[in-house]
């Protein structure tokens, strides 16, 4: 089955919808009541006076807390079209509403030519992504294949129509305050959030000079967070970080707060010693090797995607810090097409992206 013999299937009746996008914010859009629903004692009225404030004359009819005191999911309807806003104590942080036209036909054509074609799409929706008082907007569908459920984008005016897959989920949103996030989250970051010259110190690749100047920089900064919640109502933070005052990434927190995921934070140490350029070359074993070129061969969707190629063997890395462990692969077929995958300590699949070029 082709994409391009599916139809849109619009939003009906309860039937619960999930979008989202790799880099850009995105809600969860459902069948929305014309009546409005008694206050909920747990979403305070100055979340609802947010959202009155753009949309005066909305029927809310669902609220839940998606972070108890700091952020708010609102349901409600606006002109006839059906929408969710996640909000937090100050502003809107993102706005979706269905779309009712039709799949465009340059989606459908692209998606034909893809390792990722013959899925089922469907459900398009506008996310309407808040960042600092600017806008941005992004189509997304949903898409199965294989039995899979994923999320789909694509920016529309882009010649090359880049397209993305994520994990299915009930929810996301994004923000750039710490205060938004949970407890633990918080202390985590905060409690490194200070220089750490003893370990700039051991970084033996590097020359003095290159040490002092990034000697006195936190080891950790908060950047932004994506929140995502997941279809059985938990939620998993995406919390990009500064490490060390010169890159960004991305560590991953379950519901509870507790790590999964740390990114390459230990590749610093593949520099040279003028801080300029880094080698990148693969610090996996052979039995790690072997592990997941064995798993990776036995799903259908990775087809034409292995640690064969040298460019792929490359770009798989155990990541590490302090007394943490987790797996990263970006894997390349012949077309430039590309599947991130992550994995925990016990090279369990915990996130993935896939993206054409």
């Amino acid at each position: 089955m082709h994409a391009n013999d599916q139809t849109v299937s619009i939003l009906s009746g309860s039937k619960t919808l999930a979008i989202a996008s790799f880099f850009l914010l995105v809600v969860l859009i459902s069948r929305c009541s014309r009546e409005k629903v008694a206050p909920d004692m747990n979403v305070p009225s100055s979340a609802r006076d947010i959202v009155h404030q753009r949309y005066p004359s909305a029927e809310i009819s669902k609220m839940r807390v998606l972070e108890h005191g700091k952020v708010y999911q609102l349901n409600f309807r606006f002109k006839g079209k059906n929408y969710q806003s996640v909000v937090n104590n100050f502003s809107i942080l993102s706005i979706a509403r269905q779309a009712d036209d039709q799949i465009p036909a340059r989606l459908l054509s692209k998606l034909d030519t893809l390792a990722i074609r013959g899925g089922k799409i469907s459900n398009h929706r506008i996310v309407e992504s808040i960042y600092d008082g600017n806008q941005f907007l992004d189509d997304i569908f949903d898409y199965e294949l294989n039995g899979h459920k994923y999320v789909l984008t694509f920016e529309p005016y882009d010649p090359d129509l880049i397209i993305a897959l994520r994990p299915y989920q009930q929810a996301s949103y994004s923000t750039r305050s710490i205060e938004d996030l949970p407890e633990k989250i918080r202390q985590y970051i905060n409690a490194r959030h200070r220089p750490n010259p003893g370990f700039v110190n051991s970084l033996t690749n590097l020359s003095e000079q290159s040490k002092q100047h990034i000697i006195n920089n936190n080891e950790l900064t908060f950047a932004e967070c994506r929140v995502n919640v997941l279809p059985d109502g938990a939620k998993t933070h995406e919390v990009i970080i500064n490490y060390l005052g010169v890159t960004n990434l991305t560590m991953l927190f379950d519901d509870d707060g507790d790590l999964l995921l740390v990114p390459q934070f230990n590749r610093i140490r593949q520099f040279d010693p003028s801080f300029t350029t880094m080698s990148r070359l693969s610090n996996l074993k052979n039995a790690e090797i072997r592990h997941f070129r064995d798993l990776f061969a036995g799903q259908s969707q990775l087809f034409g995607f292995n640690l064969d190629s040298q460019q792929n063997f490359d770009e798989s890395f155990r990541s590490e810090f302090e007394n943490f462990k987790s797996y990263e692969f970006d894997l390349y077929n012949h077309k430039r097409e590309r599947w991130s995958l992550r994995y925990n300590e016990q090279k369990e699949l915990v996130n993935f992206f896939y993206s054409s070029q």
